[in-house]
């Protein structure tokens, strides 16, 4: 049973709208409105009462996580990382139109409604940790040992992990460290080196991880552990090709010993076996506290939309079928990999689903009926019928989405080794490979470059937080031609670096920033 939940009260809500608005004024409505001197500020003391007022506070970061809807616009991450990449087609992109826009590079554009979405998701994310470390910080009322520096550390983290997001995708962004609760603060602030974002998202990570508990002594299910700041900390450091720094930290996830590779795949990705061994870190959904459809209500997320938009459509099921694996990435996979089976839904394949099969869906059919000729779909989303009729709403599926898994940690620890960090990366690889396809199969790959780069491909396929990253340091690395070479592979051209590595700042970002303070990206 899931007992965390990212619910924000409605007071605290409030208070977060007015930090994301910029100046804070609160008029008198009495005759003498002018004799007034306006409120310019929000008082911490005055808003914030108990140790649960912070922890809710807390919760409020946390929230963004969930969010796939902001402004209007859709905010899948793998909208930016797998349909913007060789990993899947927006198939139903008639009648979805930001899939079709990341689809294609020239449509990417600084007026994209769905790239401010993005952006302002993570800032907003980033807001609401600012809030909550200064809240916490000042707050003298805690009754609860060890509380304030846990809660702390958490929003640390996330503040860490919203940033990574954000130096991604966009490059070197402006660096915000506290919240912005006064008209007198400074209200913009120009674009950071990308190297001086990472540096703040290590020391971000190290503080967390040096306060948090490891797994199992959490404070609630599905908060951040030592091991998930440790984890994302490696995988920084990994995309800075510090090599050593990265198989240390990696190491340091390994020893802690609470982490195991789920001997079925599969069960990764089951509401039935959710914070598994595996996990490391998760974006905890819960259905039922809400009807809505997050489309119409944006950033009112509660369960996930994932599987709506993932499984491909058929009369009584309603989904969309906008995430379409690319026949390469499926054939990518050998057949004695079990991954396979556990990534997509492949003609007769069993969905285990009484309902399904009462609406010839179960076996999966050799024909979907798609136009790009592509016979799958998404399986690591996937409901059975009997789940989805359970659902509040369709909109909002409890399946959980994993951010990090073991299975990532031992990759990084592999490549980062073999890349020349030290460390015993052929171990970490042969974890992983073995768990796949089974010890001593001669379809295992080598333990090269090349081969854990596939491997890494292989295992996150269709998560959402990594393939066009991976391909954009391993172009970086490479000196050019990975990119366009995974991209003619699957028929998919109009790449152009170094435009196309990065998204575009936002052009309202732009306009609202004093004229000329806020840089675009090379090529928008």
């Amino acid at each position: 049973m899931k007992v965390f939940n990212y619910i924000v009260t409605k007071r605290v809500t409030q208070i977060f709208m007015l930090l994301l608005s910029g100046v804070i004024l609160f008029p008198s409505c009495s005759d003498d409105i002018l004799d007034k001197e306006p409120i310019t500020e929000i008082v911490l003391d005055t808003a914030f009462n108990t140790e649960e007022d912070v922890v809710f506070s807390l919760n409020g970061a946390y929230d963004a996580l969930q969010w796939q809807n902001v402004g209007g616009s859709q905010t899948f991450p793998l909208m930016q990382q797998g349909v913007r990449a060789d990993d899947l087609h927006s198939q139903s992109a008639a009648f979805w139109q930001p899939g079709a826009q990341y689809d294609q590079f020239i449509t990417i554009t600084p007026t994209l409604a769905s790239v401010a979405s993005v952006w302002s998701k993570w800032y907003q994310g980033i807001a609401r940790a600012n809030f909550t470390i200064k809240t916490a910080t000042e707050f003298g009322n805690f009754e609860t040992p060890g509380l304030q520096d846990q809660i702390i550390a958490e929003a640390k983290f996330l503040r860490g992990l919203y940033y990574f997001e954000l130096v991604r995708l966009f490059g070197g962004v402006p660096l915000f460290d506290e919240p912005i609760i006064s008209a007198d603060q400074e209200q913009f602030k120009p674009r950071s080196l990308a190297e001086d974002v990472y540096a703040f998202i290590e020391a971000d990570l190290e503080s967390a991880a040096a306060v948090l508990p490891i797994k199992g002594g959490e404070r609630a299910q599905g908060s951040a552990t030592s091991g998930a700041a440790l984890a994302l900390l490696a995988k920084v450091f990994l995309y800075q090709e510090k090599w050593p720094e990265a198989v240390n930290a990696a190491q340091d996830v390994i020893n802690q010993g609470v982490y195991v590779l789920e001997s079925d795949f599969r069960n990764n990705f089951l509401q039935t076996t959710e914070f598994g061994s595996e996990s490391v870190f998760e974006i905890n959904y819960i259905d039922g506290f809400s009807t809505v459809d997050f489309n119409n209500v944006p950033q009112a997320q509660d369960g996930s939309g994932m599987w709506k938009w993932s499984f491909p459509f058929l009369t009584g099921y309603n989904s969309f079928n906008n995430f379409i694996p690319r026949q390469d990435l499926v054939d990518f996979f050998d057949d004695s990999d079990q991954r396979k089976a556990a990534t997509f839904l492949l003609p007769g394949q069993s969905t285990n689903s009484p309902g399904l099969a009462a609406l010839g869906w179960d076996p999966v059919p050799n024909d979907f009926g798609y136009a790009i000729g592509v016979n799958t779909g998404v399986r690591k989303y996937f409901l059975t019928f009997e789940e989805v009729q359970e659902l509040t709403t369709e909109f909002q599926s409890p399946l959980n989405e994993k951010v990090i898994r073991y299975a990532e940690v031992l990759l990084i620890h592999a490549e980062a080794s073999i890349m020349g960090g030290g460390g015993n990366g052929s171990d970490s690889f042969d974890e992983v490979v073995e768990r796949a396809y089974g010890i001593g199969n001669p379809a295992i790959p080598a333990y090269t470059v090349q081969g854990v780069r596939d491997e890494r491909r292989r295992e996150l396929a269709t998560e959402g937080w990594n393939r066009f990253t991976d391909l954009v340091r391993w172009e970086m690395a490479d000196g050019g031609g990975v990119i366009k070479n995974a991209l003619d592979a699957v028929g998919k051209f109009g790449f152009n670096a170094p435009r196309d590595l990065l998204l575009p700042i936002p052009q309202q970002e732009i306009d609202t920033y004093p004229q000329g303070m806020l840089e675009q990206n090379l090529g928008y």
